[in-house]
């Protein structure tokens, strides 16, 4: 009988002490199981502060990681034996192409993070880059990810199956922020193993919300949830379930380039909805909000001072959850 998976959530992209963060590796994991996290990556810039294999704090998972950094890009390497990198930060388009290599035949995978961040963004080639996954979503929700978030569903529109991950890129916290998995990964695996949650981040089992507390996300076709493949026929349904809606926000179900279903919540709670007469492709959905009166205020006077580039830019909705595709074939 083939092994029930289940819900386990996590965050993939977190500095300590070791370079530029507040918290040591010991109190990072104190306050990532706090929050409620089953698993976490420690991604350091160049360097490893886990060691060579992953290990357990109780029932609490600790995966290596790296983020290999350098002014034109960053990207994590998650898993086992990660390639030893060099401290000196790299410059070339190959130096990244030959730790996505090492990294792969050490069975580890490799994700491209924060693209299109105005700061610190990738400066090469994106879409033929060797990458597993890609950070749509870096720390709290702005207009950086939303331009991630947009040519990311331009590739699943070109045919591609890159998954989508969230990551805090946790430093530190400011005044009264808790910005520690801001956003969080779900993943859909068999176990809390290094093995199955990489196994699940790799085919897109997972989607990404605002925190460990906040809402959740799923689509489903009878047991394929997203990430999995279904075979298309006239009676498909595909089924959404939205946990902690709240009032206000905005559901959208795509199948491929259309947006097939709709809803603004009412009140604060639990919602379904079920889709069907669709195309081969894929179908994904998020959650989308838009700032209104004093959180306006608050994001008005937050850009000015954090991201000025983005203080003259109009103001998008923004994503508090997403899915990666349940792909139709």
């Amino acid at each position: 009988m083939e092994q029930k998976r289940v819900w386990l959530k996590g965050d993939t992209h977190l500095h300590t002490t070791n370079t530029g963060g507040v918290l040591t590796p010991k109190k990072m994991i104190e306050k990532c199981k706090k929050r409620g996290l089953n698993f976490i990556f420690i991604t350091d810039h160049n360097y490893n502060a886990v060691g060579d294999s992953s290990y357990y704090d109780g029932d609490f998972l600790i995966i290596p990681g790296e983020e290999y950094t350098g002014k034109n890009g960053h990207m994590n390497v998650w898993g086992s034996n990660c390639p030893h990198l060099s401290k000196e930060r790299p410059t070339e388009y190959e130096q990244y192409i030959q730790v996505a290599k090492d990294a792969h035949e050490n069975g580890c995978m490799v994700s491209v993070n924060h693209p299109f961040c105005k700061r610190f963004g990738w400066r090469f080639e994106l879409e033929n880059f060797p990458m597993d996954s890609v950070e749509v979503w870096n720390g709290s929700m702005d207009i950086d990810n939303i331009t991630a978030l947009e040519w990311w569903h331009k590739q699943l529109l070109n045919g591609s199956r890159l998954p989508l991950v969230g990551g805090s890129d946790y430093h530190r916290d400011y005044f009264i922020t808790d910005w520690l998995a801001n956003p969080t990964t779900y993943v859909y695996a068999k176990s809390n193993t290094e093995k199955d949650i990489l196994f699940a981040l790799r085919h897109g089992n997972s989607f990404v919300t605002n925190s460990p507390t906040s809402t959740k996300i799923v689509l489903s076709c009878g047991e394929f949830v997203m990430g999995d493949e279904v075979e298309l026929s006239d009676d498909t349904e595909v089924t959404l379930n939205v946990e902690e809606l709240k009032k206000g926000m905005r559901v959208q179900i795509f199948n491929n380039d259309e947006i097939i279903h709709e809803y603004k919540a009412e009140k604060t709670g639990n919602y379904t909805a079920t889709v069907k007469d669709l195309k081969k492709g894929f179908v994904r959905a998020q959650v989308l909000y838009d700032y209104t009166g004093i959180m306006l205020f608050i994001y008005k006077l937050a850009i000015r001072l954090w991201q000025p580039l983005d203080s003259k830019l109009p103001i998008p909705s923004f994503a508090w959850c997403i899915t990666n595709p349940l792909y139709l074939v």
